[in-house]
């Protein structure tokens, strides 16, 4: 007996059904019998991306410079900033990168010294104020914390896109040489010296 089309065409949806049963879930797989033909299948796609913050200030790792400034004798007091060593990113430049993506980054320095400056661990020494440690950046949108006794005012990079940050830049340090101290090696990799200052990148 010959089938009738319809018989044909609900035949070949059944097997149609019977050979997608091994398919994963939402695929799809779809036939066409009748001219003329057009099929479509669809897949949706998604990306799930985590919220980070990565930033770098001078050397990669666990490595912290160390910015070391010698006044020369016949400077001393002069007002000639002082350049340093021990930058990554020349004598007394460290590089900066700061990589965000869940909103505003605030960058905030904080410092060692209880804001009573930079000492040598003698008391009767004195201390040198932070406002003697001049700081340049490379890139407006990267700008580099003004440092003070209490740690300095917070900055915040500019975002490239809404939620976004990706900003490089050379912080460059000096030694403003506006004061004459009493002799002595001040700060240091001794954080008790009130050398050491850290900065702290946040984000919402």
């Amino acid at each position: 007996m010959k089938r009738s089309p319809l018989a044909h065409r609900a035949a070949l949806a059944l097997l149609a059904l019977a050979a997608g049963a091994g398919l994963p879930a939402h695929a799809e797989l779809v036939t066409d019998v009748a001219a003329p033909l057009d099929v479509n299948a669809r897949l949706n796609f998604r990306v799930t991306y985590p919220g980070f913050l990565r930033f770098r200030v001078g050397t990669t790792g666990a490595t912290i410079n160390l910015l070391d400034f010698t006044v020369p004798a016949a400077q001393v007091g002069s007002g000639t900033p002082i350049a340093g060593t021990g930058g990554d990113a020349g004598p007394s430049g460290v590089n900066v990168e700061v990589v965000a993506n869940n909103g505003q980054v605030t960058i905030t320095p904080t410092n060692s010294s209880g804001g009573l400056g930079i000492g040598t661990g003698t008391a009767t020494d004195g201390r040198i104020n932070y406002d003697q440690i001049g700081t340049l950046s490379s890139v407006a949108q990267l700008p580099a914390p003004i440092l003070t006794n209490a740690g300095g005012a917070p900055v915040t990079p500019t975002l490239n896109t809404t939620l976004v940050t990706n900003r490089t830049a050379v912080w460059t340090f000096s030694y403003l040489n506006q004061t004459i101290p009493s002799a002595g090696t001040y700060g240091g990799a001794t954080a008790a010296r009130g050398g050491r200052v850290t900065y702290t990148a946040t984000m919402p």
